[in-house]
Protein backbone atom coordinates (compact mmCIF):
# COMPACT_ATOMS: atom_id res chain seq x y z
CA UNK A 1 0.00 0.00 0.00
CA UNK A 2 1.51 3.29 -1.15
CA UNK A 3 -0.09 5.53 1.49
CA UNK A 4 0.52 3.48 4.61
CA UNK A 5 -0.62 6.33 6.85
CA UNK A 6 -4.15 5.61 5.62
CA UNK A 7 -4.15 2.59 7.94
CA UNK A 8 -4.15 5.04 10.84
CA UNK A 9 -7.63 6.28 9.97
CA UNK A 10 -9.54 3.00 10.51
CA UNK A 11 -7.28 2.26 13.49
CA UNK A 12 -8.11 5.58 15.12
CA UNK A 13 -11.75 5.12 14.18
CA UNK A 14 -11.84 1.77 15.94
CA UNK A 15 -9.93 3.11 18.94
CA UNK A 16 -12.18 6.14 19.43
CA UNK A 17 -15.28 4.01 18.89
CA UNK A 18 -14.09 1.65 21.63
CA UNK A 19 -13.36 4.52 24.01
CA UNK A 20 -16.71 6.12 23.23
CA UNK A 21 -18.54 2.84 23.85
CA UNK A 22 -16.72 2.30 27.14
CA UNK A 23 -17.55 5.84 28.23
CA UNK A 24 -21.25 5.13 27.68
CA UNK A 25 -21.25 1.56 28.94
CA UNK A 26 -22.55 2.43 32.40
CA UNK A 27 -23.55 6.10 32.39
CA UNK A 28 -24.24 6.86 36.06
CA UNK A 29 -26.88 9.52 35.56
CA UNK A 30 -28.94 7.63 33.01
CA UNK A 31 -28.64 4.38 34.96
CA UNK A 32 -30.06 6.14 38.01
CA UNK A 33 -32.93 7.54 35.99
CA UNK A 34 -33.68 4.13 34.54
CA UNK A 35 -33.82 2.56 37.98
CA UNK A 36 -36.29 5.14 39.30
CA UNK A 37 -38.39 5.67 36.18
CA UNK A 38 -41.54 3.97 35.01
CA UNK A 39 -41.53 1.38 32.24
CA UNK A 40 -42.47 4.04 29.68
CA UNK A 41 -39.68 6.31 30.90
CA UNK A 42 -37.26 3.41 30.77
CA UNK A 43 -38.17 2.72 27.14
CA UNK A 44 -37.86 6.38 26.16
CA UNK A 45 -34.53 6.85 27.94
CA UNK A 46 -33.30 3.57 26.50
CA UNK A 47 -34.06 4.76 22.99
CA UNK A 48 -32.41 8.12 23.69
CA UNK A 49 -29.28 6.37 24.94
CA UNK A 50 -29.30 4.06 21.92
CA UNK A 51 -29.58 7.06 19.60
CA UNK A 52 -26.67 8.78 21.35
CA UNK A 53 -24.54 5.65 20.96
CA UNK A 54 -25.44 5.31 17.28
CA UNK A 55 -24.81 9.03 16.72
CA UNK A 56 -21.38 8.95 18.33
CA UNK A 57 -20.26 5.80 16.54
CA UNK A 58 -21.57 7.06 13.20
CA UNK A 59 -19.79 10.39 13.66
CA UNK A 60 -16.47 8.73 14.47
CA UNK A 61 -16.72 6.27 11.58
CA UNK A 62 -17.78 8.93 9.08
CA UNK A 63 -15.07 11.37 10.15
CA UNK A 64 -12.28 8.90 9.51
CA UNK A 65 -13.94 7.56 6.35
CA UNK A 66 -13.91 11.13 5.03
CA UNK A 67 -10.17 11.18 5.75
CA UNK A 68 -9.67 7.97 3.75
CA UNK A 69 -11.74 9.21 0.81
CA UNK A 70 -10.01 12.60 0.76
CA UNK A 71 -6.57 10.98 0.82
CA UNK A 72 -7.69 8.74 -2.04
CA UNK A 73 -9.10 11.70 -3.97
CA UNK A 74 -5.84 13.63 -3.72
CA UNK A 75 -3.86 10.55 -4.76
CA UNK A 76 -6.12 10.00 -7.78
CA UNK A 77 -5.52 13.62 -8.77
CA UNK A 78 -1.76 13.16 -8.63
CA UNK A 79 -1.17 14.70 -5.22
CA UNK A 80 -0.10 13.26 -1.90
CA UNK A 81 -2.19 14.30 1.09
CA UNK A 82 -0.50 13.92 4.45
CA UNK A 83 -2.21 12.54 7.53
CA UNK A 84 -2.84 16.05 8.87
CA UNK A 85 -4.05 17.31 5.48
CA UNK A 86 -6.82 14.73 5.58
CA UNK A 87 -7.68 15.48 9.20
CA UNK A 88 -7.90 19.20 8.42
CA UNK A 89 -10.14 18.52 5.44
CA UNK A 90 -12.45 16.36 7.55
CA UNK A 91 -12.67 19.22 10.05
CA UNK A 92 -14.03 21.46 7.27
CA UNK A 93 -16.79 18.90 6.71
CA UNK A 94 -17.83 18.64 10.37
CA UNK A 95 -21.36 20.06 9.83
CA UNK A 96 -21.92 17.60 6.97
CA UNK A 97 -20.50 14.73 9.00
CA UNK A 98 -22.68 15.55 12.01
CA UNK A 99 -25.80 15.88 9.86
CA UNK A 100 -25.14 12.57 8.14
CA UNK A 101 -24.40 10.91 11.49
CA UNK A 102 -27.77 12.10 12.81
CA UNK A 103 -29.57 10.62 9.79
CA UNK A 104 -27.61 7.38 10.05
CA UNK A 105 -28.30 7.14 13.80
CA UNK A 106 -32.02 7.75 13.24
CA UNK A 107 -32.22 4.97 10.67
CA UNK A 108 -30.19 2.72 12.96
CA UNK A 109 -32.57 3.43 15.84
CA UNK A 110 -35.63 2.67 13.69
CA UNK A 111 -34.08 -0.62 12.58
CA UNK A 112 -33.27 -1.39 16.22
CA UNK A 113 -36.88 -0.72 17.23
CA UNK A 114 -38.10 -2.95 14.41
CA UNK A 115 -35.76 -5.70 15.60
CA UNK A 116 -37.11 -5.36 19.13
CA UNK A 117 -40.66 -5.59 17.82
CA UNK A 118 -39.77 -8.77 15.95
CA UNK A 119 -38.32 -10.28 19.14
CA UNK A 120 -41.42 -9.39 21.14
CA UNK A 121 -43.82 -10.83 18.58
CA UNK A 122 -42.03 -14.12 18.09
CA UNK A 123 -43.45 -16.85 15.88
CA UNK A 124 -44.36 -16.14 12.26
CA UNK A 125 -44.96 -12.45 12.91
CA UNK A 126 -41.55 -12.11 14.52
CA UNK A 127 -39.88 -13.90 11.63
CA UNK A 128 -41.66 -11.62 9.16
CA UNK A 129 -40.63 -8.42 10.93
CA UNK A 130 -37.10 -9.75 11.37
CA UNK A 131 -36.91 -10.41 7.62
CA UNK A 132 -38.24 -6.92 6.86
CA UNK A 133 -35.72 -5.39 9.26
CA UNK A 134 -32.82 -7.21 7.61
CA UNK A 135 -33.98 -6.28 4.10
CA UNK A 136 -34.37 -2.63 5.06
CA UNK A 137 -30.93 -2.65 6.64
CA UNK A 138 -29.43 -4.20 3.52
CA UNK A 139 -31.21 -1.70 1.27
CA UNK A 140 -29.96 1.18 3.41
CA UNK A 141 -26.36 -0.03 3.23
CA UNK A 142 -26.66 -0.34 -0.56
CA UNK A 143 -28.16 3.08 -1.33
CA UNK A 144 -25.71 4.86 0.99
CA UNK A 145 -22.55 3.15 -0.26
CA UNK A 146 -21.33 6.33 -2.00
CA UNK A 147 -22.50 8.88 0.58
CA UNK A 148 -19.04 9.66 1.95
CA UNK A 149 -17.45 10.11 -1.51
CA UNK A 150 -20.37 12.43 -2.37
CA UNK A 151 -19.70 14.45 0.77
CA UNK A 152 -16.01 14.74 -0.09
CA UNK A 153 -16.28 15.39 -3.84
CA UNK A 154 -19.48 17.43 -3.96
CA UNK A 155 -19.80 18.87 -0.43
CA UNK A 156 -23.37 17.61 -0.11
CA UNK A 157 -25.65 17.32 2.88
CA UNK A 158 -27.01 13.92 3.94
CA UNK A 159 -30.11 13.73 1.74
CA UNK A 160 -28.42 15.15 -1.35
CA UNK A 161 -25.52 12.77 -0.72
CA UNK A 162 -27.95 9.84 -0.65
CA UNK A 163 -29.45 11.01 -3.95
CA UNK A 164 -25.96 11.29 -5.43
CA UNK A 165 -25.12 7.81 -4.15
CA UNK A 166 -28.24 6.35 -5.73
CA UNK A 167 -27.54 8.14 -9.02
CA UNK A 168 -23.99 6.78 -9.04
CA UNK A 169 -25.40 3.27 -8.65
CA UNK A 170 -27.99 3.74 -11.38
CA UNK A 171 -25.48 4.99 -13.91
CA UNK A 172 -23.49 1.80 -13.98
CA UNK A 173 -23.97 -1.16 -11.72
CA UNK A 174 -26.80 -0.41 -9.29
CA UNK A 175 -29.04 -3.29 -10.32
CA UNK A 176 -26.41 -5.91 -9.47
CA UNK A 177 -24.58 -4.26 -6.56
CA UNK A 178 -25.88 -6.76 -4.02
CA UNK A 179 -24.26 -9.62 -5.94
CA UNK A 180 -20.80 -8.22 -5.63
CA UNK A 181 -18.94 -9.40 -2.56
CA UNK A 182 -15.41 -9.45 -3.93
CA UNK A 183 -13.55 -7.62 -1.19
CA UNK A 184 -15.66 -9.21 1.52
CA UNK A 185 -14.91 -12.69 0.20
CA UNK A 186 -11.17 -12.05 -0.04
CA UNK A 187 -11.19 -10.56 3.46
CA UNK A 188 -13.02 -13.61 4.81
CA UNK A 189 -10.47 -15.93 3.19
CA UNK A 190 -7.58 -14.01 4.74
CA UNK A 191 -9.25 -14.09 8.15
CA UNK A 192 -10.17 -17.78 8.06
CA UNK A 193 -6.76 -18.89 6.80
CA UNK A 194 -5.03 -16.59 9.27
CA UNK A 195 -7.06 -17.84 12.22
CA UNK A 196 -6.44 -21.49 11.30
CA UNK A 197 -2.70 -20.89 10.93
CA UNK A 198 -2.75 -18.82 14.11
CA UNK A 199 -4.36 -21.62 16.11
CA UNK A 200 -1.69 -24.07 14.99
CA UNK A 201 0.95 -21.46 15.79
CA UNK A 202 -0.45 -20.99 19.30
CA UNK A 203 -0.44 -24.75 19.84
CA UNK A 204 3.17 -24.96 18.66
CA UNK A 205 4.30 -22.01 20.78
CA UNK A 206 2.46 -23.33 23.83
CA UNK A 207 5.25 -25.90 24.15
CA UNK A 208 7.45 -23.01 25.24
CA UNK A 209 5.15 -22.37 28.18
CA UNK A 210 2.82 -19.53 29.06
CA UNK A 211 4.96 -16.92 27.32
CA UNK A 212 4.75 -18.85 24.06
CA UNK A 213 0.96 -19.09 24.29
CA UNK A 214 0.62 -15.38 24.99
CA UNK A 215 2.97 -14.57 22.11
CA UNK A 216 0.92 -16.70 19.73
CA UNK A 217 -2.33 -15.04 20.80
CA UNK A 218 -0.82 -11.57 20.42
CA UNK A 219 0.46 -12.41 16.93
CA UNK A 220 -2.96 -13.72 15.91
CA UNK A 221 -4.72 -10.61 17.23
CA UNK A 222 -2.24 -8.37 15.40
CA UNK A 223 -2.81 -10.29 12.18
CA UNK A 224 -6.60 -10.05 12.44
CA UNK A 225 -6.40 -6.32 13.21
CA UNK A 226 -4.09 -5.74 10.25
CA UNK A 227 -6.43 -7.58 7.87
CA UNK A 228 -9.40 -5.56 9.12
CA UNK A 229 -7.50 -2.27 8.78
CA UNK A 230 -6.18 -3.02 5.29
CA UNK A 231 -9.55 -4.10 3.92
CA UNK A 232 -11.28 -1.16 5.56
CA UNK A 233 -8.97 1.17 3.64
CA UNK A 234 -9.31 -0.85 0.44
CA UNK A 235 -13.08 -0.64 0.70
CA UNK A 236 -12.92 3.14 0.97
CA UNK A 237 -10.45 3.42 -1.91
CA UNK A 238 -12.46 1.11 -4.15
CA UNK A 239 -15.75 2.89 -3.41
CA UNK A 240 -14.11 6.22 -4.19
CA UNK A 241 -12.79 4.89 -7.50
CA UNK A 242 -16.25 3.57 -8.38
CA UNK A 243 -17.85 6.90 -7.51
CA UNK A 244 -15.41 8.78 -9.73
CA UNK A 245 -15.97 6.32 -12.56
CA UNK A 246 -19.75 6.54 -12.23
CA UNK A 247 -19.77 10.33 -12.30
CA UNK A 248 -16.92 11.09 -14.70
CA UNK A 249 -17.06 8.03 -16.93
CA UNK A 250 -13.35 7.37 -16.62
CA UNK A 251 -11.31 5.21 -14.30
CA UNK A 252 -9.05 6.70 -11.68
CA UNK A 253 -5.36 6.34 -12.44
CA UNK A 254 -4.93 3.49 -9.96
CA UNK A 255 -7.65 1.35 -11.58
CA UNK A 256 -8.20 -0.01 -15.03
CA UNK A 257 -11.53 0.75 -16.69
CA UNK A 258 -12.20 -2.96 -17.22
CA UNK A 259 -11.87 -3.57 -13.49
CA UNK A 260 -14.39 -0.88 -12.58
CA UNK A 261 -16.88 -1.55 -15.35
CA UNK A 262 -17.03 -5.17 -14.24
CA UNK A 263 -17.07 -4.47 -10.53
CA UNK A 264 -20.81 -4.95 -10.21
CA UNK A 265 -21.51 -7.02 -13.26
CA UNK A 266 -24.21 -9.61 -12.74
CA UNK A 267 -22.75 -13.03 -12.06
Amino acid sequence: MQDKEMLLFPFLGGLFSLLFSLALLYPTVISGLLERGSETQINVLGYVLTFVVYLGLAFIATFFNVCVVYTTKVRFEGGNATFMDSIKFAMTRLPRILAWSAVSATVGLLLHMLDQLANRLGGVGGMLFSFIQKMLGLAWSVVTVFVVPAMVYEDLGPFDAIKSSVEALKKTWGESLIRHYGLGLVKAIFLVVGVVVGIFLIIALSKLGGIGTVLGIVLLICYVMMVILVFSVLNGVFNTALFVYANEGQAASAFGEDVLSGAFRAK
